[in-house]
């Protein structure tokens, strides 16, 4: 009988290969969420060699992302990762809950109004957060999409319609 040394033996011992993993469901993920942008960028015309249409960046992100999906796959599969052991509705829930609350607000209440609500809804998604943090993170984080969008770009999103109109 052949003893095992301790030496090798590591805390949490990752080297046990699972079936499905956290890459593995990373990878599908990102291939389904990536079928999907193609099926939808689909109708939109990529453009020629002489000009870019309005199809070739949504098409182009989802075929990167499908193949970042199938390499996540691949290390998943060929690789020693942890298993999936729980999952939590936390997260999902409340970075949901801020793209929702942002496409709802933008409009009527504007930028200003909507940029911060989502920052401050998504931040509920990890326990761990800080609200000191969090409120210095959404003020610089506002104040940037502000200046990107409306002082640069000159984008026609409204930024606060209720008191400064469109």
């Amino acid at each position: 009988m052949a003893l095992q040394d301790p030496a090798d033996k590591v805390a949490g011992d990752k080297g046990k290969r699972t079936g499905f993993n956290r890459e593995i469901c990373a990878g599908l993920f990102l291939i389904a969420a990536a079928a999907f942008g193609y099926y939808a960028a689909y109708p939109l015309d990529t453009g020629s060699m002489s000009g870019v249409g309005s199809g070739l960046m949504p098409k182009a992100v989802a075929v990167g992302a499908g193949l970042f999906g199938i390499y996540l796959v691949a290390v998943g599969m060929f690789s020693s990762h942890d298993h999936i052991e729980g999952f939590s509705f936390r997260g999902t829930i409340f970075i949901l809950g801020s793209i929702i609350a942002f496409a709802a607000t933008v409009r009527p209440y504007g930028l200003l109004v909507a940029g911060p609500l989502a920052m401050l809804i998504s931040a509920m998604a990890d326990p761990d957060t800080r609200p000191v943090e969090i409120l210095i993170f959404t003020t610089c984080i506002t104040a940037s999409c502000y200046l990107l969008f409306k002082v640069i770009l000159r984008l026609p999103i409204p930024v606060l319609p209720p008191l400064l109109g469109y």
